[in-house]
């Protein structure tokens, strides 16, 4: 597959509410690139109602893990991502807006005979690899594989998302925490959040990906209450 050829995930897909941990979210991006294999191949309607074969072999060579325990996680991803859903929005006819809320996949399998697991994705999933050339938002998956932590993925797609659209960069902290997925109950001291989840995933960001990124924070009296990201991309990517 050429590189001009890389999946992306649809802008909707990554505003959308979900949480991720990272074995989930690596399946799920190695499913985008053989469904993108597929519509390259003009084969979209065999992803309607059918599943998607992904190699235990594959995977395990993606995303350098032992080829020997690849399959039994790629087995435990899929139970775990069937359970998974997310929340966007779509608008009416009338202009007014529904509010959905899906499962990433519809059905999983497992071949064992040849270390193999199938997905079958769900059909708001499938519609945004549909109209991948009507959206803006796009990113190299091959630039997140290095990324080792659910939480800086999300805002690996959250900043390329605001650098690419021209979004602004300011972001409240109750957003943040929210695309990040981050639950109510974590992460409640700022000391933790900046050091485990904001600082950490800059770092990663900035060392393994195609984009440097810094922040200001700001306070409401005594309280930080968000951010506003500096966003550049490198000029050697």
């Amino acid at each position: 597959m050429a590189v001009t050829d890389l999946p992306v995930k649809e802008s909707a897909l990554i505003s959308a509410s979900y949480s991720l941990n990272l074995s989930e979210n690596r399946l799920l991006l190695l499913t985008l690139i053989i469904a993108k294999e597929l519509l390259d191949a003009a084969e979209l309607n065999n992803l309607l109602g059918n599943r998607i074969e992904v190699s235990a072999e594959r995977y395990a060579d993606m995303f350098d893990v032992p080829k020997e325990s690849a399959y039994s996680l790629m087995q435990d991803t899929c139970r775990s991502l069937f359970k998974r859903q997310f929340s966007y929005t779509e608008q009416a006819n009338n202009g007014n807006l529904w509010h959905r809320t899906s499962h990433w996949v519809i059905d999983i399998a497992y071949l064992n005979e040849t270390n193999t697991v199938s997905l079958n994705l769900a059909p708001a999933v499938i519609s945004s690899i549909v109209d991948l050339e009507q959206h803006l938002t796009s990113y190299d998956i091959r630039k997140v594989v290095n990324l080792n932590n659910a939480h800086t993925i999300r805002l690996y797609e959250l900043l390329t998302t605001l650098h690419r659209t021209g979004g602004t960069s300011r972001v409240s902290l109750e957003e943040l925490r929210h695309k990040l997925g981050i639950l109510e109950g974590e992460y409640k001291r700022m000391f933790d959040f900046k050091r485990q989840v904001l600082d950490y995933s800059i770092a990663q960001i900035n060392e393994n990906t195609d984009i440097c990124v810094s922040y200001e924070q700001h306070r409401e009296v005594r309280t930080i209450s968000g951010f506003t990201f500096k966003i550049e991309t490198k000029k050697d990517t």
